[in-house]
C-alpha cells in the first residue's frame, strides 16, 4: 500500500482535475521514486499502462534507466531543476521518442523535498517532419528554373530597397534583412539569390523559430549515425544548399551557442556535422532576416554582436506598409486579381469606400495581413462588381468604425410610443438595431459588428441576450 506524503497528497488531490485536463506527458514520483500521477499522455508516449505504473518505482517501470540518467530521480535526490531538457529513448513497447521536458523537486513546508514533477512534449512528430523535409528539399531544389520574385510598388521607398538589393543580389557577400512580420523579408531573400550568380543552385530556407532548439543544429549541420538514440545519417541544410543560397528566418530565435557555430561557419566555410568525426565544407552564401530590431537584440544580449556585424555587410531594412501607404492602392488590385477566381462572386474591382479602409487602417501585420484581408472580404460579398467594404479584424485593429451615422436607419417600429418602461424601451430598440444590421450584413457577425460599432465578442453576447434566431454566420 502506498504510503504518499500529506502535503503531497493534498496537493495532488487539488491539481490532479487540472493535470489530466493539459494533455501533455506529465508525472509526479513521491519521495520513495513512485509514480503516484502518470497520465494518460504519458502512458502513449512511453507505451507502458497507466494503471500499472502508479505505485510502481520509476526504476521498476524502466529496469533499463539509471537513475543518474533519471532527471526525475535527480530532481528528487539531488533537488536538481530541469528546464526544456531534451531527451532521446527507446520506449518500453522499443519505440524511439523525441522528449523535451521540464522537472523540477517538490517541497513541503519545511523545505524538504517530497518528490519530483515533470512536463514535457513528445517531439518525435517534429522530427519525422524534419526527415520529410530533408527528402523533399533534397528533390524540390534540384528544379533550378526559378522566376523572380513578383514585389508591388509604386512608392519611391520601395524603389531604392530593390535598388540595393540588386546590388547587393550581385555582390557574393552575406545580408540582413530586416523587418516587421508580413513585410516580405522571404521575398527579398529570393530576389538576392536570383540576382546572383548562385541563381542556378538551391535556395533552401529555414525559419528558427519553427524547430525546437535542440533540433536546429542537426538540422542544419545533418547528422552522423550513432550522435544520439535514434540518429541516421542525414545531411543537413548547408549539405543541401551547397552552391547555392541558405535563408535563415527569424534569425532572432536562433540559440547563442548556435549563432555561434554559424558564425564560425561564416568565416571558415567548414562545419561539423552532429557526431560526425570529420570537418565538412559548404560553398553556401548566407542570408538571414530578422523581426526584432538589432539595437535591441544586441542591447538585450539575445544576439551575438560578432555575428551581426558579420552579417552586417549587406543590410537591408525593409518599410512598414504604414511607412509606404501609397502602395497599399495597387497591393489592394493586385490580391484581388490574385484571389478574384477563389469565389463564385465576380469581383471587378474596388469601390473608393473599401479603398479609404484599407488606407486608414495601420496594419500591424503589414502586407501578410493587406492580404488576409482582402481574401476575407472578397470570399464575404454577396454581390458582383466593386469590393464595397474590408472587413476587419476587431482583435488586430484598434480603428474607428468607418461606416457613417446616418447610415443606421432608425427601427421600423415606434417604441417611444409604447407604454414599456424606459429599461424595456432601451433594449427594444437596442434588439431592432441589432437586427437592422445582421439584415443589412446578411447575418455576418463581423460585418454587422462593424456597422453598429461594437466588438464581435460584444454583438455575440447581444444577440444570445436577445434571442435573436436568424440564421447569423459567425465569421
Amino acid at each position: 500500500m502506498m504510503t504518499i506524503d500529506p502535503e503531497l497528497l493534498q496537493s495532488l488531490e487539488i491539481f490532479k482535475h487540472f493535470f489530466d485536463l493539459i494533455h501533455q506527458p506529465m508525472a509526479i514520483i513521491d519521495k520513495e521514486g513512485k509514480y503516484i500521477y502518470y497520465n494518460r499522455e504519458s502512458a502513449e508516449l512511453d507505451g507502458y499502462p497507466m494503471e500499472q505504473a502508479l505505485g510502481k518505482p520509476m526504476l521498476k517501470v524502466y529496469p533499463n534507466l539509471r537513475k543518474e540518467d533519471s532527471t526525475m530521480l535527480q530532481a528528487l535526490q539531488q533537488g536538481k531543476e530541469y528546464q526544456d531538457n531534451y531527451q532521446s529513448y527507446y520506449n518500453h513497447v522499443g519505440k524511439l521518442v523525441d522528449y523535451m521536458h521540464t522537472t523540477v523537486p517538490l517541497y513541503n513546508k519545511h523545505k524538504d523535498i517530497i518528490g519530483a514533477i515533470e512536463i514535457g512534449r513528445n517531439l518525435s512528430t517534429v522530427r519525422q517532419l524534419q526527415d520529410q523535409v530533408f527528402k523533399l528539399n533534397s528533390k524540390l531544389y534540384q528544379n533550378k528554373d526559378q522566376p523572380l520574385p513578383e514585389i508591388v510598388f509604386v512608392s519611391q521607398k520601395m524603389q531604392k530597397v530593390i535598388d540595393q538589393t540588386n546590388i547587393l543580389g550581385a555582390n557574393d557577400v552575406p545580408v540582413l534583412i530586416v523587418g516587421e512580420t508580413g513585410t516580405g523579408k522571404e521575398l527579398f531573400a529570393h530576389l538576392i539569390h536570383q540576382t546572383s550568380h548562385r541563381r542556378n543552385n538551391a535556395f533552401i530556407s529555414l525559419n528558427c523559430s519553427a524547430l525546437p532548439t535542440t533540433l536546429i543544429e542537426s538540422t542544419l549541420f545533418g547528422t552522423v549515425k550513432g550522435a544520439f538514440t535514434g540518429a541516421e545519417n542525414h545531411p543537413g541544410y548547408l549539405e543541401l544548399a551547397n552552391g547555392g543560397t541558405l535563408f535563415l528566418d527569424e534569425l532572432n530565435a536562433m540559440p547563442l551557442d548556435m549563432q555561434s557555430k554559424l558564425l564560425r561557419f561564416l568565416q571558415e566555410k567548414t562545419y561539423w556535422p552532429l557526431g560526425g568525426n570529420k570537418e565538412q565544407h559548404a560553398d553556401v552564401r548566407i542570408v538571414a532576416a530578422m523581426n526584432e530590431s538589432p539595437a535591441e537584440l544586441l542591447k538585450t544580449g539575445k544576439m551575438r554582436s560578432d555575428l551581426f556585424y558579420r552579417l552586417n555587410v549587406g543590410l537591408i531594412k525593409l518599410p512598414a506598409l504604414r511607412e509606404r501607404k501609397e502602395d497599399i492602392p495597387v497591393l489592394a488590385r493586385y490580391f484581388i486579381d490574385k484571389h478574384k477566381t477563389d469565389v463564385n462572386v465576380v469581383i471587378t474591382g474596388i469601390s473608393e469606400h473599401a479603398l479609404q479602409q484599407l488606407m486608414s487602417a495601420p496594419w500591424p501585420g503589414n502586407v501578410r495581413m493587406l492580404e488576409n484581408a482582402i481574401v476575407r472580404s472578397i470570399v464575404l460579398q454577396n454581390e458582383p462588381g466593386e469590393l464595397q467594404q474590408i472587413i476587419l479584424d476587431d482583435e488586430l485593429f484598434d480603428i474607428h468604425s468607418p461606416y457613417p451615422e446616418n447610415q443606421f436607419e432608425k427601427p421600423s417600429t415606434s417604441i417611444v410610443a409604447s407604454n414599456n418602461n424606459l429599461t424595456e424601451q432601451v433594449e427594444n430598440y437596442e434588439k431592432q438595431l441589432i437586427i437592422d444590421a445582421l439584415n443589412q450584413a446578411n447575418g455576418k457577425i463581423i460585418a454587422a459588428a462593424k456597422l453598429l460599432n461594437i466588438s464581435r465578442t460584444t454583438l455575440q453576447y447581444k444577440v444570445k441576450k436577445y434571442q435573436i434566431q436568424m440564421g447569423v454566420v459567425d465569421n
